[in-house]
């Protein structure tokens, strides 16, 4: 199984496609875990937060025929999370990069790392993709395991394989591309609302924050290094602008022949759910067998 770090407080963007679509395009992986419960942790009405998840789905549907397993199926999860938060020192909650400059915050956020890590052991997973601003999340969950492990006399949790993906796609504000930014947009979004996004962006001498950077993340072809050096920087926005609409144009198809077709999708997603539940329970009650929990 493959943990994807995308929630559903909000829709696949860009940086989405960047991050975690391409590298499980090319990894072939069948099973993905979504990680639902997350979003819970942010102000977001329940009924957003049930659409979003949909919406997913069938975007990740898309560009994969994977089966797909919801986190909020298993309620073994939050009895991991559970034992996980007895091991640990909330002195250590200083580095949590989710509570970085913020004064208020809820409980489920200041856990949010555990949660993340009882995800990890519950799925059995056998990748996971991690942003290089998650490394600490990949450090807390080495110290966790260790800590359990040594406490029980065994290696409880066993290791796992973290894929570190150093690409950052920054947006027209110079700050990555994240829901949490505002300066996203949905993947599938329609020509209009893309050819205003890269309207957005001005020009930088930071190459990596450029839109030149921007547009090679995306497409990476020699074509549009020749139009960036050879046109104007408006008649680029426009030519980038359609090159980027279209790329996504034929799995943009797919996904709204999935949407038409909810019922029928859903069902389907449901019944891989059943399927990678009763894995992950089977997973899970075996660790627990051997503490007797």
């Amino acid at each position: 199984m493959i943990l994807l770090g995308i929630n559903s407080s909000g829709l696949i963007h860009y940086g989405n496609y960047i991050s975690i679509i391409k590298p499980v395009i090319y990894y072939n992986l069948k099973r993905i875990f979504l990680a639902d419960m997350h979003s819970l942790s942010k102000k977001i009405l329940t009924f957003k937060i049930i659409k979003n998840k949909i919406i997913i789905s069938l975007v990740i549907l898309s560009f994969l025929k994977n089966m797909h397993y919801y986190q909020s199926m298993n309620k073994n999860i939050l009895k991991l999370f559970w034992l996980i938060l007895c091991f640990y020192n909330k002195n250590k909650s200083k580095f949590f990069h989710s509570l970085n400059k913020k004064k208020f915050f809820s409980f489920g956020k200041l856990c949010y790392p555990l949660l993340m890590c009882s995800d990890i052991i519950s799925t059995n997973n056998k990748f996971i993709f991690v942003g290089i601003d998650q490394l600490q999340h990949v450090e807390l969950y080495k110290k966790i395991k260790n800590k359990i492990n040594f406490f029980f006399g065994f290696n409880l949790i066993r290791e796992n394989i973290f894929i570190i993906n150093n690409k950052i796609l920054y947006s027209y504000d110079k700050k990555k591309m994240s829901k949490t930014n505002k300066n996203n947009l949905f993947i599938f979004s329609n020509f209009k609302e893309v050819a205003f996004f890269i309207n957005k962006f001005k020009n930088t001498q930071k190459k990596k924050k450029s839109i030149l950077n921007f547009s090679l993340n995306i497409i990476n072809n020699n074509l549009v290094r020749k139009i960036f050096f050879n046109q104007n920087i408006n008649v680029f926005k426009k030519i980038v602008s359609i090159i980027i609409y279209e790329k996504f144009v034929s799995f943009k198809k797919l996904f709204l022949l999935y949407l038409k077709n909810l019922e029928k999708n859903t069902f389907k997603i449901n019944k891989s759910n059943y399927f990678l539940n009763n894995i992950s329970n089977l997973n899970l009650n075996n660790l627990f067998n051997k503490i007797n929990l």
